[in-house]
């Protein structure tokens, strides 16, 4: 089911996040649990305006930790400060942020592209 335009526009944006943590971070997972630390992260997320979706632990590849966040679109540059904020606490030594776009959301806008190009 589409989201009407008006719930399309109050939704957060939804970020997926790669993160590669630091070794001090690593310290801290084995100390206080991987659990504890995500809970941390949550806290943080929060902090600039947004929330946790969801956190996964990769031992594949080039990243650690693997986010899913919703923020604010105008939270952005409140986001941007929490991540200078997290490699200040020694958290991540990389990360990647990647904003999702929801398949409705995205069919909704070809559907009104398609409309206005039949209409010209």
């Amino acid at each position: 089911m589409r989201p009407t335009k008006q719930e399309a526009s109050s939704t957060m944006a939804k970020y997926l996040g790669l993160i590669k943590i630091s070794p001090e971070e690593a310290s801290r997972v084995l100390r206080d649990g991987p659990s504890a630390r995500r809970d941390h992260l949550a806290h943080l997320v929060r902090q600039a305006g947004g929330s946790l979706s969801g956190a996964w632990y990769s031992n594949v590849g080039d990243w650690d930790l693997i986010l899913i966040i919703e923020m604010d679109d105008e939270s952005a540059v409140t986001g941007a400060a929490a991540t200078l904020a997290r490699r200040a606490a020694n958290i991540t030594s990389a990360e990647r942020w990647i904003e999702l776009a929801d398949i409705d959301e995205v069919a909704s806008v070809v559907e009104e592209f398609r409309e206005g190009r039949t209409r010209s």
